[in-house]
């Protein structure tokens, strides 16, 4: 019988998620049925941390989806993390003999056109998804079909895998006894679910601060025209308290909770944590260093992008890492000197900052079900059903 749910499966840098939802509406609103997770070490832009322990991790955390629904999982939706993505634009255009009215086939043709990259012995290739579209040269849009002209040209992003995720994924995947597996660019799905919740079109800033990795991610509509993941995170903010202040880890966990950077402290204030006294200056000095660090990283990835960027792109903050300390928005926001928003939903199911990556993959594989049907046929791109 045919699961009536969608399964999804995230690999964090702290944590591996997998989330069964049923999709509510066409316009993306789903229910989360079930969730499991396990902690783990992660991984850098190379490999995994800790290689060894990842089968059990994965399969404990579908597991516990599993048994929740008391139905086993045949087919997964895998977001791959930024750190094994790469990413690359291109454009290509048609030319038609006369005026006509603008059809699902011809952005088909779109995207055959721009797809000029091979994969190389390192990527397998993702998907291929239009960004925008222009016709005649001249009228921008987001949704071209049945609009009239002689000439379309689209920008489109492909996105590529590196072939070692895959290649210690699925085994893993198989011995669980799922063989229909759908590999997504966790990034890209990520910055569709908050863009599209809050955007809508235009350009969208999505920076999302993890525990030991932050992506930036950069949308231009409808599709991904940057990314990139560098190895900082909240993570380092409690390690820096711990050399700082000379306490444990969990002991520096304790005092991330009490700190506020939006208070201006003096010489002489206190936190007061599990019984102790920490110099609320000197910790809030050490926090705010760490976040200045992580902004600087995040202006030089943007140093990197070959698209200009309107000065009023909205910048929208997500993750586990910085969303839940207090002034830590505000603190990232006044070293980029642009104002950043919060990620939030009205749904109290999906306003976790630290699972949006999660709503992302859920979001782009309802997308992607629905591509099945012909409604959104360049999906048909999508690299799915194979092991």
């Amino acid at each position: 019988m045919k699961n009536d749910f969608i399964a999804v499966l995230d690999f964090g840098s702290s944590k591996v998620t997998c989330m069964a939802a049923t999709k509510v509406s066409d316009d993306g609103d789903f229910v989360i049925k079930a969730t499991g997770q396990v902690a783990y070490s992660g991984f850098s832009d190379k490999e995994w941390y800790e290689p060894n322990l990842l089968t059990n991790v994965v399969t404990q955390a579908i597991g516990q989806v599993e048994n929740k629904i008391k139905t086993p999982i045949k087919e997964l939706y895998v977001g791959v993390p930024g750190a094994f993505c790469a990413l690359v634009t291109s454009e290509a255009s048609v030319t038609f003999h006369s005026k006509k009215k603008i059809d699902l086939d011809d952005c088909e043709d779109i995207v055959r056109k721009a797809d000029i990259y091979k994969a190389g012995d390192e990527y397998d290739p993702l998907t291929g998804k239009p960004v925008y579209y222009i016709l005649d040269g001249a009228i921008k849009s987001f949704d071209p079909v049945g609009a009239i002209a002689n000439k379309l040209t689209g920008l489109v992003s492909f996105s590529f895998m590196k072939k070692y995720f895959r290649n210690t994924i699925a085994p893993i995947l198989l011995e669980k006894g799922i063989n229909k597996v759908n590999y997504l660019n966790g990034c890209e799905a990520q910055a569709d679910y908050i863009a599209s919740a809050l955007v809508k079109d235009g350009y969208c800033i999505i920076i999302d601060v993890g525990y030991i990795t932050t992506n930036v991610m950069l949308c231009g509509g409808k599709g991904l025209l940057f990314q990139r993941t560098f190895a900082l995170g909240a993570g380092y903010l409690a390690s820096d308290l711990c050399q700082v202040l000379g306490c444990d880890f969990n002991f520096s966990l304790a005092v991330l909770e009490k700190i506020n950077l939006n208070l201006e402290v003096k010489a002489g204030d206190v936190y007061n944590v599990h019984g102790r006294t920490v110099e609320a200056k000197q910790a809030n000095a050490v926090v705010k260093a760490r976040i200045d660090q992580i902004g600087d990283y995040i202006m030089r990835s943007f140093d990197l992008c070959e698209r200009e960027i309107p000065q009023n792109t909205p910048i929208v903050l997500t993750g586990g890492g910085l969303a839940y300390l207090r002034g830590g928005v505000d603190a990232l926001a006044q070293q980029l000197q642009k104002p950043i928003r919060l990620y939030n939903s009205f749904n109290p199911q999906t306003n976790r900052n630290e699972y949006t990556s999660s709503y992302g993959l859920i979001y782009e594989a309802m997308h992607a079900n629905k591509g099945r049907n012909g409604l959104l046929s360049f999906l048909k791109h999508l690299r799915k059903g194979d092991n």
